[in-house]
């Protein structure tokens, strides 16, 4: 048991509790009558938080800014313990306690349920995301579960890409493609946060908030490397394009170009330079290609932010 409990803390998430969640939750709990309520609410909200700030960083959209979630007179089926991951479901926190071995899941079953996301707080400072179940697990109706039969955090991403990359297919598949786009091999930058990749971009960076993949480009008779990193703020995608030779200099008079609007941004080589870098900002969903050109000779690569 040790030794899977070892593995499962290796791969566990510990992140801050600030001071604005402790206020929240604080606010939140005093809604309640008794004080074994109050505790156990205060601890189940800044589970919630915790865990909502960790998959915004990932990427996912969450809603949690519901005027009724916050108001205990409009859920009293529920003390809000769940994760709303927009567009995939719920996700039920359980706060565990550190050297607790195991835990009783809670049997109330919400519509949409993905899972069960285990939280540990030590104190008010630092919670750890521990590890995940899947709403299928054999022994959710069971009504004690082993540490040690949690999937780890690593999992939990496995576990919700191919689902994130259902929705937002689903969300493509509603709105039509421009023609030009429609006829092309089209990059969805968005998977690469959810750590699904084209077979040919090879991941070479990951990290909480940023993904960036590259892929070799052959124009002209040469060889390039076109690589984009990819992070999400609030609303926004944000893209940043570099290209580069594979084994020399980028060649003079080559071009870069992107779409800007209703015109055309294009960086030219004029001078000696080993890369080319064009920061971008763009909404979800949008559409836009990256073009290397030398002389009559270009390539085109498309993408969906």
């Amino acid at each position: 048991m040790t030794d899977k409990l070892d593995v499962l803390r290796e791969l566990a998430i510990p992140l801050p509790i600030p001071i604005s969640f402790r206020q929240q939750a604080e606010t939140y709990a005093s809604q309640y009558f008794t004080q074994d309520a109050q505790a156990r609410v205060y601890f189940n909200t800044l589970a919630v938080l915790v865990g909502n700030a960790y998959f915004r960083m990932l990427g996912f959209e969450t809603n949690l800014a519901k005027l009724e979630r916050w108001n205990a007179a409009h859920r009293l089926w529920s003390e809000a313990n769940e994760i709303e991951l927009s567009g995939l479901g719920y996700l039920e926190c359980c706060v565990i306690l550190p050297e607790q071995l195991s835990i009783v899941l809670p049997q109330d079953s919400l519509s949409e349920k993905l899972g069960y996301l285990f939280v540990e707080i030590e104190n008010e400072n630092t919670a750890t995301l521990l590890g995940f179940l899947p709403a299928s697990y054999s022994k959710a109706t069971d009504s004690e579960v082993l540490l040690t039969d949690l999937l780890s955090m690593d999992d939990i991403i496995d576990y919700l890409a191919p689902l994130e990359a259902s929705s937002l297919t689903d969300i493509i598949e509603t709105n039509d493609l421009t023609q030009e786009f429609a006829d092309k091999k089209i990059t969805y930058l968005r998977n690469w946060l959810n750590s699904i990749y084209e077979a040919d971009w090879q991941p070479s960076m990951r990290d909480l908030k940023t993904a960036t993949c590259k892929k070799k480009l052959e124009l002209a008779g040469q060889v390039f490397e076109m690589q984009l990193s990819v992070s999400q703020n609030d609303e926004v995608i944000l893209v940043r394009v570099i290209v580069q030779g594979a084994s020399a200099s980028l060649p003079k008079g080559m071009q870069v170009s992107v779409p800007d609007e209703s015109e055309i941004y294009t960086e030219t080589v004029n001078d000696v330079a080993d890369l080319i870098s064009i920061p971008l900002e763009l909404s979800k969903g949008e559409e836009f290609w990256v073009e290397l050109r030398i002389g009559q000779n270009f390539i085109r690569e498309y993408f969906v932010a």
